[in-house]
């Protein structure tokens, strides 16, 4: 991230997530993944904490986890992913061998049915072995499985989310120094401690991605998903992995599919990057109606990133309103930071041609605003 001035303004996404986890238990635990990026609008969702001490699933219950082990094996992969979803959410310890030969090889069912069962695995038994692993899951099963059942009633350990949130919150601080190998460390030991929350996945494939390995980075997110697809920032994740390898059409693919997802239209993000993905291609019409939406919606959550301003500016020079640009250049310098030297000259220089001093009419404004009188109005006077 720039933080100085005469720096370009062009600047790559500072990868820093602030955690959300507060004292109480109820709280989500779902942070904002990358401040500068994602910092609102995350659909969040909350941790329900199990009783302690012994409980017997009432008959309701019983039956909904039988019903949705039956439709593991039917036709329609849309009914297995559901299924799928389902039995994480009713934390069906009894329907974890189910959902583990979901992932035998022999089955080759759909990636979303596949991210969804080990999704489930993840979100009942805390262990990850990742949705390729059959065996793993296998293995782990024939060894742990009866221990794993005596202890279901339990709940999550609380030592291992204290471990977890405490390696997530060093990771953070690493991504957010640029240690971004250590921080990837750090985000591991946060999911192998606590692979429910799907906060820590998040950020473990945002540390990947900044090393440039974004099919893993990929995989990361994706695996986001199958724990809860309701989430638009891994959708957007997704795209932006694609944008940096140079695949437009994907990308544009993956931003529409997360402002889908946003059901409450709270994200801007999705839409700056689907107008960057307009500019790549010099549609600067259609650019500016995505970037300008990107605008008004960070503005209304109080947010001013002025790499959008900066956008715009490129935007409104494409459209050769030189005025536009030169005011969204004044909003970067403004906010701390200075566009490319060259862009810059340009734009000045596209206003002489047309008769204005963009340098006079700075300063004009300024001394209006201070309530200072210019030398002509002074030589007037006397």
């Amino acid at each position: 991230m720039v933080s100085s001035r005469g720096l370009v303004c062009v600047v790559a996404s500072a990868i820093i997530s602030t955690s959300l986890w507060a004292e109480t238990k109820d709280t989500p635990v779902f942070d904002k993944g990358e401040k500068d990026d994602f910092n609102k609008g995350v659909v969040y969702k909350e941790r329900k904490d199990k009783d302690s001490g012994s409980k017997k699933k009432d008959s309701r219950t019983i039956k909904a986890v039988a019903y949705h082990v039956k439709n593991l094996k039917d036709p329609d992969p849309e009914v297995r992913q559901s299924s799928c979803e389902m039995l994480g959410i009713l934390l069906a310890a009894t329907a974890v061998p189910d959902l583990i030969d979901v992932l035998r090889p022999g089955r080759e069912d759909k990636i979303m049915v596949l991210l969804s069962a080990n999704g489930a695995l993840v979100r009942i038994t805390q262990k990850n072995f990742g949705y390729k692993n059959y065996d793993e899951w296998n293995s782990w099963w024939l060894k742990d499985g009866k221990d794993f059942l005596a202890k279901a009633e339990t709940g999550p350990d609380e030592k291992q989310q204290l471990k977890a949130l405490s390696a997530n919150t060093l990771g953070l601080e690493l991504l957010h120094r640029g240690q971004v190998q250590q921080a990837e460390q750090q985000f591991l030991e946060a999911v192998n401690a606590d692979p429910t929350v799907p906060d820590y996945k998040n950020n473990l494939g945002l540390s990947v991605m900044a090393q440039a390995r974004f099919l893993d980075a990929m995989e990361y997110f994706k695996e986001v998903m199958g724990m809860n697809p309701d989430l638009p920032q891994p959708y957007m994740n997704i795209g932006r992995a694609y944008s940096a390898m140079g695949k437009g059409i994907e990308a544009l693919h993956w931003f529409k599919k997360a402002m889908d997802i946003d059901k409450e239209g709270k994200l801007w993000e999705p839409f700056w990057m689907l107008g960057r993905e307009y500019m790549r291609r010099a549609e600067w019409s259609s650019a500016y109606d995505y970037i300008d939406s990107a605008r008004t919606k960070m503005e209304k959550n109080n947010l001013h990133d002025p790499r959008v301003y900066k956008d715009l500016a490129i935007i409104h020079y494409g459209l050769d309103q030189y005025h536009s640009a030169w005011k969204e250049i004044k909003n970067v310098e403004t906010l701390g930071f200075d566009c490319d030297a060259g862009f810059v000259k340009k734009v000045r220089a596209a206003l002489k041609e047309q008769g204005v001093d963009p340098d006079q009419e700075d300063k004009a404004a300024r001394e209006e605003l201070l309530g200072v009188k210019s030398d002509k109005e002074n030589k007037k006077e006397k």
